[in-house]
């Protein structure tokens, strides 16, 4: 029978760390009185003969071997209950915050972990119901595998046999192909431009700093994701059902296609990791829709710590020169990610969009800047080169200095 989410909820698997110390410490001591047996025997041996000398030998061999045979029995209850608390613990929380969450975006988690959409409210759609359903069965069967592996060893006393891990959809095989590259990311459901285009340029920036972000688990399947929450450095536990969430909303990774419920398994896995993660830090229990229509800065500075400088173009007329191509060129050099916001106006780019600026060449007004939309292929050329001072706009008699760009933003990664 598999676990169902009230016999998970009702455990308490971190006691089975408790018992496994006990059994260790009776071990211990088991051990430590069958060398001081062993001692008297070795001396007895030494200083008797005879036949009275063998009998107690005998005696004493006996009483060794079941000391012995109760010891390696107390190292195997040992060894299975922390091999039950250290796997089944951490399982449990995974399986709760996952039907928790499922809950928060509005779906019906039935007992044996099916979920289904609710048909008034909440973003609960079938094709992520099925996403978290696949997940949560997924999990519940593996939680009464390493239940009954434990116990079947507590019953015999034997050792633990090693429970393989189930075969899970995701793991660190799919986070890249290479080194992560700024094509990686295509934008598709979710309006959270600002957050994929950083990540673009990060990654066309220093592809290793990407890598640094992000480690995987393979005894349970969770991704384990580092981001700068404005204090400190923490760690984002993504799960193969935030993936599945991620992919069902047509997220920043390519592994989501037009076709409803077809997935580009090839596709760079590391967009959709990031993404979920940033999602459950800034907006936690809501989903990927909450984390919709912000700017660069946050987002900067929660992948590489801080929000990095930020250049205002719509000044350029009025202030000493910003030496905008200069600094573009410098941090580009640098390996410094660099992102372009446009205004409403949008002019050659996409109005109130964000882009990565991947090369510049030239000087002043004249350079020609190379632009990455993080849509991807999906809306046309993926890669756009554009006239410096067609994209700043800096004629105070065109609009008072206001042109198709917003902002641009410079990372300072390192730093």
């Amino acid at each position: 029978m598999v676990a169902t989410l009230s016999i998970v909820e009702g455990t308490q698997p971190s006691r089975l760390l408790d018992s496994a110390a006990k059994q260790h410490e009776k071990a211990a001591a088991l051990a430590t009185q069958t060398a001081e047996l062993l001692s008297r025997l070795e001396a007895l041996r030494a200083a008797w003969r005879g036949g009275a000398a063998d009998a107690a030998i005998a005696k004493a061999e006996v009483e060794l071997s079941r000391h012995r045979a109760v010891h390696a029995k107390l190292t195997n209850y040992a060894t299975a209950l922390r091999y039950g608390g250290v796997n089944l613990d951490p399982l449990r929380s995974q399986i709760l915050a996952m039907a928790s969450q499922a809950r928060v975006l509005g779906g019906v988690v039935a007992d044996d972990g099916t979920v289904t959409g609710h048909d008034t409210m909440g973003n609960m759609s079938p094709v992520l119901a099925a996403a978290y359903t696949a997940t949560l069965k997924t999990m519940l069967t593996w939680f009464t595998r390493i239940d009954e592996t434990v116990a079947e060893a507590l019953r015999t006393g034997g050792s633990v046999p090693q429970t393989p891990p189930p075969t899970l959809k995701w793991d660190e095989g799919d986070l890249y192909d290479g080194d992560p590259r700024g094509s990686d990311v295509n934008q598709d459901g979710i309006g959270d431009c600002y957050l994929v285009a950083t990540m673009s340029a990060i990654a066309n920036a220093d592809p290793q700093w990407i890598k640094d972000r992000i480690g995987y688990d393979p005894q349970t399947g969770m991704f384990d994701v580092t981001l700068w929450d404005g204090h400190e450095w923490r760690h984002i536990s993504v799960t193969q059902a935030d993936i599945d969430a991620n992919i069902a909303q047509h997220g920043a990774s390519g592994v989501d296609t037009p076709t409803p419920g077809v997935t580009n398994p090839n596709a760079p896995l590391w967009p959709a990791v990031l993404e979920s993660a940033y999602a459950k830090m800034k907006a936690p229990g809501k989903g990927l829709d909450a984390i919709e229509n912000s700017v660069t800065p946050p987002a900067l500075e929660a992948l590489t710590g801080n929000n990095g400088d930020w250049i205002f173009p719509a000044t350029e007329w009025m202030t000493p020169s910003q030496n905008i191509d200069s600094r573009i060129a410098d941090a580009l050099a640098g390996n410094q990610p660099v992102m372009l916001s446009t205004s409403v106006l949008g002019g050659p780019l996409e109005g109130n969009h964000v882009y990565s600026i991947e090369g510049i060449s030239g000087t002043g007004s004249d350079a020609t800047v190379t632009l990455r939309n993080p849509w991807g292929p999906d809306s046309g050329p993926p890669v756009i080169e554009a006239r410096l001072g067609d994209l700043i706009g800096t004629n105070p008699l065109g609009g008072l200095g206001l042109g198709p760009t917003g902002m641009i933003n410079i990372g300072r990664m390192g730093s």
